[in-house]
């Protein structure tokens, strides 16, 4: 398979401190990585550097076959859909809902003037499909936490992206918005869209993810095929605490987690 994203001892540093540190990492066209990992392990900011919107400090990083430049950047955007509210959220404010779909075509925050009527028909039906009929000119600023996904997630789609990047799209989202979000990922999945799905919520991991990769301290600590990253012995390890992994005939993974007055037992994609 096509390799569509490599790194080769990729580092990213605020100051003295590294947010990331020798990432050596590759994608191949179609697959679908789960990325996981606690607060401040460094998830966000390696997303953040694949879909080209943050530099990084040392090291190599090719998208499609190219490195990253003034001329080519909005095209190699224009090709990943970035769902990240918490980047998002920092620039986004009294845009409409449409206005912020739309701005997915030119792969920056505003709009293009080369808008056509079509992509304002296509994004109307994204939205529509996200269940934002009728909010289309809400401000962002205005917006549920549920509403904002959505609308960050038809923004990522209008391009026709080949690679779909979610930055812990679960976050701050009821159990109804959850599940209507995983739904979407599911039937994207479907396709032949490459997907790198980050959370730290062991619930969100579904059976669709083939590939993980875990993170800690902005290093990566394990990567490959999920049934051998996603073990007892590595989980507990990265969480510093007894956790035992446990695979369903259906292909769902558990975790059981020993805690101070029970057992949690989480399904990847149910809490029980």
């Amino acid at each position: 398979m096509e390799t569509i994203i490599k790194t080769v001892n990729l580092s990213c540093k605020s100051g003295k401190r590294h947010l990331l540190k020798q990432i050596n990492w590759e994608v191949k066209k179609g697959e679908r990585w789960v990325i996981f990992g606690m607060n401040g392990s460094g998830k966000t900011t390696l997303l953040s550097i694949i879909a080209g919107f943050k530099a990084y400090t040392s090291g190599d990083l090719e998208v499609f076959g190219q490195h990253y430049s003034d001329k080519n950047i909005l095209q190699l955007r224009r090709k990943i859909g970035w769902v990240s509210s918490s980047f998002f959220d920092r620039y986004l404010k009294e845009e409409s809902a449409l206005h912020i779909v739309l701005s997915g075509l030119s792969g920056t925050l505003g709009l293009d003037y080369n808008i056509t009527p079509a992509d304002v028909r296509r994004a109307k039906a994204l939205l529509r499909e996200l269940r934002m009929d009728g909010k289309m000119d809400r401000p962002f600023d205005t917006m549920s936490k549920g509403e904002r996904q959505n609308v960050l997630i038809a923004r990522a789609l209008i391009s026709k992206p080949e690679i779909l990047v979610l930055d812990e799209p679960g976050t701050g989202l009821d159990v109804y918005a959850r599940e209507h979000m995983m739904n979407t990922v599911r039937e994207l999945a479907e396709s032949d869209m490459t997907i790198l799905y980050v959370t730290h919520y062991p619930e969100e991991i579904q059976p669709l993810f083939t590939k993980a990769m875990l993170l800690r301290n902005g290093r990566i600590y394990a990567q490959g095929n999920t049934v051998d990253v996603l073990t007892s012995e590595k989980i507990s390890a990265l969480m510093e605490e007894e956790v035992e992994v446990l695979r369903s005939e259906d292909g769902m993974l558990r975790m059981k987690m020993e805690a101070p007055s029970n057992i949690r037992k989480i399904y990847f994609g149910e809490e029980v």
